[in-house]
C-alpha cells in the first residue's frame, strides 16, 4: 500500500487546509504526515484508517488517495476501520 502524497497535498490545497490541519483531520501528528508527505516515511494502519475515515466524511474516493498491490490489501485496510 502506498499513499498518493501529491494527492493528499492537493486535496488541503482544494480545502484550503494547512498541512498541520490535514494532520489533524487525518488523526495523525503533524510531524509524521509531513515526512509521509515527503517520502521520508512510509504510512502506517493509523494514517490509512484516517485517509479511509476523511474520504467517508468528504465523500471522497479512498482510491484517490492510496494505491494497492492487491485486493487483499484494500481490504485489510477497509475492515479494520469498522
Amino acid at each position: 500500500m502506498n499513499i498518493k502524497a501529491a494527492a493528499l497535498i492537493q486535496l488541503a490545497e482544494s480545502r484550503s487546509w494547512t498541512i498541520p490541519k490535514l494532520a489533524e483531520r487525518l488523526g495523525v501528528d503533524y510531524s509524521y504526515l509531513f515526512r509521509v508527505l515527503n517520502n521520508e516515511k512510509k504510512g502506517g494502519a493509523k494514517l490509512f484508517a484516517g485517509i479511509y475515515r476523511l474520504c467517508k466524511e468528504e465523500n471522497l474516493s479512498f482510491d484517490d488517495y492510496m494505491e494497492f498491490e492487491t485486493l487483499e490489501a484494500f481490504n485489510q485496510i477497509k475492515n479494520s476501520t469498522r
